[in-house]
């Protein structure tokens, strides 16, 4: 660190610690059984194992954690379309990542994904070192695509990612040398191998043509789906 980055560190440091003034230790022994007492009172730490009064939630201690801690009230807040809503009191909360549009998968999570559940599934084969930016591009056009399908109420292929750098086996067995590749799969079978980054549109259009029986979208060759290949087993 340069020395300025130093002096700014200890600077906050010491307001850290104006923050906190030591405590003062009880030196009174009578005054020290007291407190002693009451925090043994709040806090048991001893407990028989058959005691009636041991709480169901006791985290196995005989007390929660989270009565140290401040208690933060989750719940859902419904905002009023003609006035502002704000309260430091109720925090709404969402999971922006339950449903992801793209699931990483390893060789370990191969057999189930493919030969477990035969409906429609994307595969997005990525390498960050080959062509980085043509990588990044495909993986959010292809998001986007999914995206296409939720907005109009459709169900979404299934769609997963494999990681050329780490996958090597996997990568070996779908034999994939040119990244990004993304192969259509249905039943078991390749219906399609695309090695062009396209737009989301397009994908689309690809995804609605080999699983809803859309027109063959202008983008698409004629002679794409008649060759299918065999999914590759790893056992």
């Amino acid at each position: 660190m340069t020395e300025e980055e130093r002096e700014e560190m200890r600077r906050k440091i010491r307001q850290m610690l104006d923050t906190n003034p030591e405590m003062e230790e009880e030196t009174d022994p009578e005054k020290r059984k007291i407190k002693m007492k009451k925090l043994l009172e709040d806090y048991t730490l001893v407990v028989e194992e058959e005691d009636p009064d041991w709480p169901e939630d006791a985290d196995g201690r005989g007390f929660n954690l989270d009565q140290f801690f401040n208690k933060i009230t989750i719940k859902n807040v419904k905002k009023d379309d003609d006035e502002d809503y704000d309260s430091d009191e109720e925090i709404a909360w969402q999971d922006d990542n339950y449903i992801q549009p793209i699931r990483d998968i390893t060789t370990k999570e191969w057999e189930d994904t493919v030969f477990k559940d035969f409906n429609p599934l994307i595969i997005l084969v990525h390498n960050r070192y080959k062509r980085p930016k043509e990588n990044e591009m495909a993986r959010n056009e292809l998001e986007k695509a999914v995206q296409i399908f939720w907005e109009s109420g459709l169900p979404s292929p299934r769609c997963v990612g494999i990681d050329a750098c780490v996958e090597h086996d996997l990568v070996d067995a779908l034999q994939v040398s040119v990244f990004p590749e993304i192969l259509f799969t249905k039943a078991g079978k390749i219906l399609h191998r695309d090695k062009v980054v396209r737009t989301a549109e397009e994908w689309s259009k690809i995804m609605a043509f080999f699983y809803y029986k859309a027109v063959r979208p202008s983008c698409l060759s004629k002679t794409a789906g008649q060759i299918q290949e065999k999914i590759p087993s790893l056992l």
